[in-house]
């Protein structure tokens, strides 16, 4: 081997280990950039995405980082410079990055830019209401109106359904209930039903709770697809699935109708599925008459299966019983 052939290996060995150490090097301190980060070590994150920035200038979330970082430490001229870098961002969400914008002219009180930014911000996505309702860089702003009709607009975008009229339609079924089969209140007891809503408003759970101990539970939900409402009971070997929607009763009042399919998991009872169909009426004093009906024939001759008043009572009165 000449000389010349052994200078070469020599060479190569060494950018081969020049070029593993850089690599590791650069790893190390993304690591350490990432863990001043979420420790909150602003400054040392700064020089350290600064340094990162240098070697991957196309790096959307060490630019981010970096202008978050300087949001963090009140450098609002910096933070925009830095934001500037993803004005078409391809990895970070667009809202996130026109609300890291909107924060450093806020800081720069660019008010008129702001509202602009903040505005973006909604429009493309943003959805971090408690971040508007604690972040300390909004606190003169807060109680300014285009402030608060930002704060709805994002709240319209989380909750969707407590702001569109048709996923109330079946709020006045809402509440504690206890049931009887007139409407005088006389006789038996049927039981007690607690109707609420979750899921953001977009979900109602009943839970029914039999006074000779039968149990039921139901989910109730506008579906959008089939722009109806939507009922599926389960209790013990019996299942209903049926929808519907609001409508007018011969009296021109709106009540609930709900039909479908009512399925026994018991083979004695035949047919084991039928048509049904239920109906919630609003009553004077608040009272809510539910009425079930079945048929064996396809919906010739419809049955009575339950008819039910509802009489509202308070949480704690329903507990102690």
């Amino acid at each position: 081997m000449t000389a010349t052939m052994i200078r070469y290996k020599t060479i190569g060995f060494a950018w081969l280990l020049f070029s593993v150490f850089g690599v590791l090097a650069g790893e190390n301190l993304e690591q350490t950039a990432a863990q001043q980060y979420s420790e909150q070590n602003w400054q040392q994150a700064v020089k350290s995405y600064q340094k990162l920035l240098k070697s991957q200038p196309d790096n959307e979330q060490f630019w981010f980082r970096l202008a978050q970082s300087y949001l963090q430490l009140k450098q609002g001229k910096k933070a925009l410079k830095a934001n500037k870098k993803l004005d078409q961002p391809q990895q970070i969400p667009p809202g996130l990055v026109a609300y890291q914008k909107a924060q450093a002219l806020a800081l720069m009180d660019e008010n008129g830019l702001m509202w602009q930014a903040l505005e973006q911000a909604v429009q493309t996505g943003f959805r971090n209401l408690n971040d508007l309702q604690n972040n300390e860089i909004w606190n003169k702003h807060r109680e300014q109106q285009p402030f608060k009709q930002i704060m709805t607009s994002v709240d319209q975008t989380i909750r969707p359904c407590m702001y569109d009229e048709v996923y109330q339609h079946f709020d006045f079924w809402l509440g504690y209930w206890e049931v009887y089969g007139n409407i005088n209140k006389t006789g038996p007891l049927a039981g007690h039903n607690t109707i609420t809503k979750t899921e953001k408003g977009c979900l109602i759970m009943e839970q029914w709770k039999g006074a000779s101990g039968s149990t039921g539970t139901s989910i109730n939900y506008y579906d959008g697809l089939q722009q109806k409402w939507v009922q599926r009971w389960v209790s013990g070997g019996i299942s209903i699935d049926y929808a519907g929607g609001l409508i007018s009763n011969e009296k021109g009042q709106k009540v609930m109708r709900l039909e479908g399919k009512i399925y026994y998991a018991s083979q004695q009872q035949q047919p084991q599925i039928r048509d049904f169909r239920g109906t919630w009426t609003p009553l004077d004093g608040g009272v809510v008459q539910q009425f079930f009906e079945e048929s064996i024939d396809g919906g010739k001759t419809w049955y009575s299966w339950f008819n039910g008043f509802y009489f509202p009572v308070d949480k704690e009165s329903e507990s102690d019983e």
